[in-house]
């Protein structure tokens, strides 16, 4: 690898697979160490920059040499990890640089132990008062934006128009610098985009010389990537699926995907979870047909590929529009076939029913171990029940919620209903009703990076 010399003691972040052969888009780096006491974080709130002092950055790097994972750069594959978003990407961490520099690459989001202790540790080093980030240089790129909401404007037409950037942009003016971060990193998703004589933009920031070089660290990890033995891209959830399928609907306007947890999910061990208008319910294929389901699958065409299939006069999924899908495996080896309403005949409903088959005559309440909701106030479509669980109170909650108690969750999942694209628990407690959102169940319902690479597949398809 490069032998880069740029100060920095440590840094961490990701990179995105954009195309089968392994091209990463680099993001910013999530948070940046250098020797002379600088720091950059980026995450969610926007770009920032602070200082520590030496003693800090002596007792960091005294406890990062400990780490037997930083004694060397490699590439490596953790046994858990969370997936990324549309088609996966690596993790990485950077320690020092030149020829004392190891970069340790990972796929998706590791849940290793030691891992997620380094990340920690760099963590909290992270200042408590910060500045926002204004280098004194900047490259970027331009690129056509569409219309959301309120545009605003260019405020730097006659010096320098967007239109005709076909490459990156390098600048030192500190107004459009400032402009252009803030834009970047310190503003809402969807970005409003940016009008310049008629047209709209949006900008993608490259380098900022002496701060962050994500290409340089982009040609470090594809070559790390490209020569493993193993190459795992970090997508779809490792949660032991065989096969399942289930739909969703978009929101008002037509973004955004909101999933229902599957109708049918049959696990590679033969556990096998269900629904139907009474509940969701659970059994388990006995081995001879599990092995039988498995060789149809192997030999189905449609499972060969990831992809969405043309439907003409299908039936419509939701009220919006929506999305049915079969996930066929787990982890890398994923594949998912997709539509856009529900085909009346071919390959696609005759799959549903090969699976629909493997529906047992006996079988048992589901239970999942753990959920995560979000409350909403007041109720709609139907009548609260009361919240009996005074050990889990749910007032005062603007966020999410996890809860690991088997009764709590039985309590939601038997009184849920299907709302619009979700399911639904409407419950009162002291008085306040309250609806209950699933938002997921690890090993069952993760509906997050599974709508995003629907979304994908709906959006490459037109």
């Amino acid at each position: 690898m490069a032998q880069v010399r740029d100060g920095n003691l440590v840094e961490f972040g990701v990179g995105v697979f954009n195309d089968q052969d392994g091209s990463l888009v680099m993001q910013s780096p999530e948070m940046k160490i250098f020797r002379d006491g600088r720091v950059l974080v980026v995450d969610s709130s926007g770009a920032w920059q602070a200082r520590i002092d030496g003693h800090r950055l002596e007792n960091l790097e005294r406890d990062l040499l400990r780490s037997p994972l930083l004694h060397a750069s490699r590439y490596i594959e953790f046994a858990r990890r969370k997936p990324m978003p549309h088609g996966g990407g690596l993790s990485y961490i950077r320690f020092r640089d030149g020829t004392d520099e190891v970069l340790v690459a990972t796929p998706g989001i590791p849940l290793d132990r030691e891992w997620k202790a380094i990340i920690d540790r760099i963590k909290a080093e992270r200042p408590p008062t910060l500045m926002s980030f204004r280098p004194q240089q900047l490259r970027f790129y331009v690129f056509s934006w569409p219309d959301f909401g309120e545009k605003i404007e260019w405020p730097f037409t006659a010096t320098m128009p967007l239109a005709g950037r076909d490459d990156s942009v390098s600048t030192n003016d500190p107004a459009v610098i400032a402009f252009i971060i803030d834009h970047t990193y310190n503003s809402k998703i969807p970005r409003a985009p940016i009008e310049d004589n008629g047209k709209l933009y949006q900008f993608s920031v490259e380098s900022a010389p002496g701060w962050m070089d994500p290409p340089t660290t982009q040609a470090q990890l594809e070559a790390l990537w490209r020569n493993s033995a193993n190459r795992g891209r970090g997508s779809g959830a490792q949660d032991g699926n065989l096969i399942e399928y289930g739909m969703g609907g978009f929101a008002d306007g037509g973004h955004g995907l909101m999933l229902y947890p599957p109708e049918v999910k049959v696990y590679a061990d033969g556990r096998i979870v269900f629904a139907d208008k009474d509940g969701y319910w659970r059994g388990a294929l006995e081995p001879k047909r599990l092995e039988r389901l498995k060789n149809d699958l192997a030999k189905n065409a449609l499972l060969a590929k990831t992809q969405i299939l043309p439907v003409r006069n299908g039936g419509v999924i939701s009220m919006h529009g929506g999305m049915a899908y079969i996930r066929y495996r787990d982890g890398d080896d994923e594949k998912i076939v997709a539509v856009l309403s529900h085909p009346r005949r071919g390959p696609y409903p005759r799959l549903l029913d090969r699976i629909r088959q493997e529906i047992p005559s006996t079988y048992s309440r589901f239970r999942p171990k753990e959920i995560t909701f979000r409350l909403y106030p007041g109720s709609t479509w139907v009548a609260p029940v009361t919240w009996p669980f005074a050990s889990i109170p749910l007032h005062d909650h603007s966020g999410s919620i996890t809860i690991a108690d088997p009764a709590a969750i039985a309590f939601v999942i038997d009184h849920s209903f299907g709302g619009f694209s979700w399911l639904q628990t409407n419950v009162s407690e002291n008085g306040s009703n309250y609806e209950i959102i699933l938002e997921s169940s690890p090993g069952w319902y993760e509906p997050e990076i599974l709508a995003s690479t629907l979304e994908d597949l709906r959006l490459t398809s037109n």
